[in-house]
């Protein structure tokens, strides 16, 4: 009797907490069953990567200057450095990387690096008395621990000054998508 208590209750128990989703009769003739467990779902939050950073004086970089975007404004999941221009993945996935270089009579090619390879290029010439602005987006999968800079051309130097001010800053940026 006290086994066929412990069952009904075992029974019971069960069909609160759980319930069959989905059932369907198998060739040889038995069911398969995907159970889910009643109540509020398991939620997980998303972890946020993501960093902002500009260059807060000018510069004129040399070829393979490694560019130090020196002021940092957002930096969720710590990954950017902004001593060193350095953005260190906290963890793989898929990323979008975004840099922007302002020029004022100058010409510079600029390249997006990970783990010391290009990923990315620009170039801009600004000519006499021009103010002027380039863009680049890279989107990359990157594993934990892969470095990613922005640096000034590998072979050429480029002519004049990386500018910045109120009216437009250098800015590196990026995010993890997935």
């Amino acid at each position: 009797m006290f086994e066929m208590l412990t069952s009904m209750i075992l029974v019971c128990f069960a069909t609160i907490y759980v319930y069959a989703e989905d059932s369907c009769q198998s060739k040889e003739g038995g069911y398969d069953v995907t159970v889910n467990v009643r109540g509020e779902p398991r939620k997980e939050i998303p972890e946020v990567i993501a960093f902002h950073a500009y260059i807060s004086k000018n510069v004129i970089p040399g070829a393979g200057e490694r560019l130090v975007f020196d002021v940092t404004k957002a930096n969720q999941g710590s990954g950017y450095n902004s001593n060193t221009g350095v953005f260190t993945c906290p963890k793989t996935g898929m990323y979008v990387f975004v840099w922007v270089v302002r020029m004022v009579t100058a010409e510079h090619s600029t390249e997006l690096m990970i783990n010391n390879s290009v990923y990315g290029s620009t170039f801009l010439r600004a000519k006499k008395g021009d103010d002027g602005s380039v863009s680049g987006t890279v989107v990359a999968h990157v594993s934990k621990g892969d470095t990613v800079y922005v640096r000034n051309h590998s072979v050429y130097a480029g002519d004049g000054r990386i500018h910045t001010n109120v009216h437009g800053k250098p800015t590196f940026s990026g995010w993890l998508l997935h």
